[in-house]
């Protein structure tokens, strides 16, 4: 049995405890409260770690491992085409153990910010082999990519087989990850949906990323054409003539609900089919100004039933797989926003849209024991939020299912047995 003290314990969001404690048993929590409300007959290793704020672990809702190394390889010049096209340039000379040792790095950085749970996108499945090594949970996305509608069924029973292999475990689930409409035909996409229903598997996929997203689903027209003709993958196709979430709800892709990456453009109509439908949308705040769009709509949805997890995206784009540093980022540029909202969006909000909400994202009795000590430079704030999210504070320990599985400073080392 392993206690943990803090000068502030946050079981959720919304639920701020000074002198804290958290009694894992187990792998689960069995207390989260006051340390004063402890039995002096509790029995097992003390970390005393002294200012500092025990939080919920943070949950990446959407993530690229396999493309960490390649962080300060791609200069984006504002076409979001021409960055694909140098991105599989750059990707296609790896081999095998240059795949597997950037997914170790994107695990490895991944623990060591507090996140205990990714939600990793792979295109070939090498991700499976690391992060079944690790103790991180874990949701793997299977990306299919095939724009050709007569190859939909071969393309869904290469998933099915490349599943069937893998060993489920507590801290593994599966997800099939549909590409995006540029690159996934609409019967792949209906098949993506049946199979989702049929297995009970999460269901995601990039939607409304860019302004020529749209401008390729509604006209046919823009940068998208001339990429897919560079990659043989045009062919026969004609424009549906709809905005990307539109054309989602056409194909009934939203049914039942999915998760929605990006949704960086949204017309009010389709705020309205993602409210109905119950999906989540993943917003990736440092990703979304990398690539230099306008303001993200999450600041304008705070008042409609949509969930909104939050993403990394991938070193590509981004300069650190940290939820932290995401959250940083929100409470810095969106003065307007409740940090207890944008902690939120880093925990419940994750575990919600990967189906985990009855076991993470809070910190409360018969929860896996899922957590984050965040390191609190300064002895005197104004609230704890200013603390977490101030520019210099750090993950210190993280845990995953009661397992240690970060600790910068060897406390559990140094733990006191009661």
């Amino acid at each position: 049995m392993l206690l943990l003290k803090s000068k502030y314990l946050l079981k959720d969001p919304y639920c701020v405890i000074n002198n804290g404690a958290v009694i894992i048993d187990g792998g689960k929590i069995k207390f989260a409260g006051c340390a004063n409300d402890i039995s002096n007959h509790e029995s097992g290793q003390i970390i005393d770690l002294g200012n500092s704020a025990i939080v919920p672990g943070f949950v990446n809702t959407h993530t690229h491992l396999d493309l960490t190394h390649l962080h300060n390889f791609i200069n984006y010049n504002g076409d979001f085409t021409d960055w694909i096209r140098h991105l599989v340039n750059e990707k296609k000379e790896w081999t095998e153990s240059e795949y597997l040792s950037s997914i170790r790095s994107g695990i490895k950085s991944s623990l060591e910010s507090g996140t205990t749970t990714v939600a990793d996108i792979s295109r070939n499945g090498l991700a499976l082999e690391e992060l079944q090594k690790s103790n991180i949970r874990k949701t793997l996305f299977y990306e299919l990519i095939d724009f050709n509608p007569d190859s939909a069924e071969s393309t869904i029973d290469n998933f099915k087989n490349m599943i069937s292999k893998v060993k489920h475990n507590d801290l593994l689930s599966i997800g099939i990850f549909p590409h995006a409409p540029y690159t996934v035909s609409e019967e792949l996409y209906r098949r993506c949906k049946t199979v989702s229903g049929e297995s009970g598997l999460s269901i995601a996929t990039h939607v409304s990323e860019t302004t020529d997203e749209a401008n390729f689903l509604v006209r046919g027209a823009g940068n998208f054409v001339s990429l897919l003709r560079d990659f043989d993958m045009l062919k026969d196709w004609k424009a549906p003539g709809l905005k990307p979430v539109n054309y989602m709800k056409n194909i009934g892709f939203l049914e039942n609900g999915c998760i929605l990456v990006h949704c960086n453009y949204l017309t009010g109509e389709e705020v309205d089919y993602i409210e109905e439908s119950g999906s989540t949308i993943v917003f990736c705040p440092r990703s979304h100004k990398y690539f230099r769009h306008k303001d993200h709509p999450f600041y304008k949805l705070r008042n409609r039933d949509i969930n909104i997890a939050l993403g990394t995206d991938s070193l590509a784009s981004n300069d650190s797989l940290s939820i932290l540093d995401e959250m940083k980022y929100i409470y810095t540029q969106h003065k307007t926003s409740k940090p207890q909202d944008i902690l939120y969006m880093g925990t419940i909000a994750g575990a919600t849209a990967l189906k985990l909400n009855n076991k993470i994202g809070k910190l409360e009795e018969g929860y896996d024991a899922d957590i984050a000590v965040i390191d609190i430079k300064k002895e005197t704030i104004r609230n704890i939020y200013d603390g977490i999210f101030s520019h210099d504070s750090e993950c210190v320990l993280t845990i995953v299912s009661g397992t240690i599985c970060y600790d910068k400073h060897g406390v559990s080392r140094e733990a006191t047995v009661n």
